[in-house]
């Protein structure tokens, strides 16, 4: 008896169709984002086998499917996870839980007050949490919130972050520029925003001002004092003539950003012509943007100006302290004693 080829015809179907709904439904396993509320803290003990990972992970439901985990880990070499603590989340695949278990645990490390955008990208990069530094400066120069996910920013596709990346001590998870943002977006949400929750514009201004202040002054006492000196001739239309603008344009904006040169912080009388709309004494007015991203303390002198009769105010060279002038003269007799 001849085998019916219709009936092989109908069993090569649903043999694809098997196959087919096998290899979507490992694909969606394996590849695919998945989100949870909060971000999941997991810890691997020395000595733990993958079957109890694995098993521990389902427990707390961040797979779903045991066998096709373990068939995943065996193919794909991705059962050599190293003890360790991690977190997990807001966005995960199976595929980047065991990537991170792989390279390692989460990386703690502190991000100063006063940083650049650009500062933090070569740290991140020198200390593996990402692959990439130009990738996270390009992520953070254009950041999409068209979607207006975040509240504290303006409803922008092309965003620049800079100013908003909250420094603080971190547990970073590896090899995601985008996680490594929102995390920090996320902890300055908590951090900054919850506590000034001001419209999108008022809160760029205050930033831009206290990216200053950070930059330029060691006290918040200080601070106070100069972000009353900067505000009043912001409202009077005379230049803020801050030296720290000039040193963003010459080693954040004019050096290629894989780069870094130690004496493009030494400035000169010529490089206040530098022409850039971050000078401030070419160009009067607040920035278009912040210069660094600033503490708690500098936010709040900011928004707290101390009113005085001083208009000047300078660094001096062997301490740093604040030296503060009411006129045009003095400030230049000042000069002459403290540089």
């Amino acid at each position: 008896m001849g085998v019916n080829p219709i009936r092989s015809g109908y069993l090569v179907i649903i043999a694809f169709v098997i196959f087919l709904s096998a290899l979507f439904y490992f694909i969606d396993e394996i590849y695919i984002e998945r989100v949870v509320i909060e971000k999941v803290e997991f810890q691997i003990e020395r000595g733990e086998n993958l079957s109890s990972v694995i098993a521990r992970l389902e427990d707390a439901g961040l797979v779903r499917n045991k066998f096709l985990v373990r068939l995943y880990t065996f193919f794909s070499g991705s059962d050599l996870v190293k003890p360790g603590r991690y977190s997990i989340g807001p966005k995960y695949s199976v595929k980047d839980i065991f990537t991170n278990f792989i390279e390692g645990s989460d990386v703690e490390m502190r991000i100063f007050e006063g940083w650049t955008t650009k500062d933090i990208a070569l740290v991140l990069e020198e200390k593996g949490v990402i692959k990439s530094g130009r990738e996270f400066l390009k992520l953070s120069k254009s950041f999409d919130n068209s979607s207006g996910r975040y509240d504290f920013l303006a409803k922008y596709k092309e965003m620049d972050l800079e100013g908003y990346l909250f420094p603080d001590t971190y547990r970073f998870q590896r090899g995601s520029e985008v996680l490594v943002v929102e995390t920090m977006l996320d902890n300055f949400n908590k951090k900054v925003y919850f506590r000034y929750p001001k419209s999108p514009e008022e809160l760029k201004n205050i930033l831009i001002m206290a990216s200053m202040l950070e930059r330029e002054v060691q006290t918040e006492e200080d601070m106070r004092l100069v972000s009353g000196i900067l505000w009043k001739r912001f409202e009077s239309e005379i230049g803020l003539q801050v030296d720290a603008t000039l040193v963003y344009v010459k080693c954040v904006l004019m050096i290629d950003p894989d780069k870094t040169d130690p004496t493009c912080r030494q400035i000169n009388n010529g490089d206040k012509n530098l022409d850039s709309l971050y000078n401030t004494y070419l160009y009067k007015g607040l920035l278009p943007g912040a210069i660094s991203n600033p503490s708690l303390k500098a936010i709040n002198a900011a928004m707290n100006p101390v009113e005085s009769e001083y208009w000047y105010y300078l660094s001096a060279r062997d301490d740093g302290r604040t030296i503060f002038s009411k006129t045009l003269d003095e400030h230049n007799q000042n000069r002459v004693i403290y540089r």
